[in-house]
Formats: C-alpha cells, structure tokens, sequence
C-alpha cells in the first residue's frame, strides 16, 4: 500500500512508522530550544544552575535533532516534499551544532557569546519551519496497491 500526501510527498506503508515519530520529535525540538532559552534567561537573571541545565538540554537538542534527521531519512519519503524535509532537518542539525560550539566557544570568547544569541533565534525559526513541515504533511490514503 502506498500513502500519499497532500504536498506530493509519498510514503510507503511500511515506512509511516519513521514519520509518525518524526512528527513527535520535531515539536520536541521546538519545545527543546525554547526551554533553553527561558534558562539562558533565567540564569542570566538570576544566576544558579540555570545556564548548566541550558547546556545539558543543548546537548539534548542536538541528539533529538539527529535523530530527527535520521528519521527523515528513514521514512523513505518521495516526492517534491522530500527535498524540504530533508533540508530543513538538516540545517537545523547544522545550527544546532553551531549553537554548541558558539555556547562552549562563549564561555571565553565574548564575540562566540553574541553570536549565540541571534544563532539562537534562527535555530528557533528553523525548528519552528521543521515542525510546520512535518505536520502540514497529512497522509491520505488513496487504496493504492
């Protein structure tokens, strides 16, 4: 059986598996990052552990990320929609990884800090991008054998 989707995105039956759980880890990679940034806040304002736990969910971040991308990958989509599945995960697994190295980078060098926080908001706008993808992808299935 094959299921295809309104964008012209098509999925095997076998594989809608990889994409159901696609559609669980993109907005997990939004909540992700915007959770970051409320203990960047935080940490700036108050101080504590914040800025530590903002770290640990980065490296969180960038292990759901990748494997978000591996899911797309493994959904076995075609189609015109596989294209912007596949680049818009990968370049979120890409500012993710610059994200970690502007965080690290950060801690001695004040220019990798700046950069951390615009890096940031195109990482949350590409996420969010991510996320639209995956959900505006409704399977239908057509009975096609």
């Amino acid at each position: 059986m094959v299921v295809r989707e309104n964008s012209g995105l098509v999925l095997t039956s076998k594989r809608t598996g990889a994409y159901r759980v696609l559609r669980i880890t993109a907005p997990l990679v939004l909540l992700l990052v915007l959770v970051q940034a409320a203990m960047a806040g935080r940490g700036l304002m108050y101080g504590g552990n914040a800025i530590a736990i903002h770290g640990g969910i980065g490296n969180l971040t960038f292990l759901v990320a990748l494997a978000q991308l591996a899911l797309v990958v493994l959904a076995g989509m075609r189609g015109p929609g596989k294209w912007l599945l596949i680049i818009t995960n990968a370049l979120l697994v890409v500012l993710v990884i610059v994200q970690l190295g502007l965080g690290y980078g950060g801690r001695e060098s004040p220019v990798a800090a700046w950069w951390h926080v615009p890096n940031g908001v195109f990482l949350f706008g590409v996420a969010t991008v991510a996320t639209c993808v995956a959900w505006m992808k409704t399977p239908i299935s057509e009975g096609v054998a």
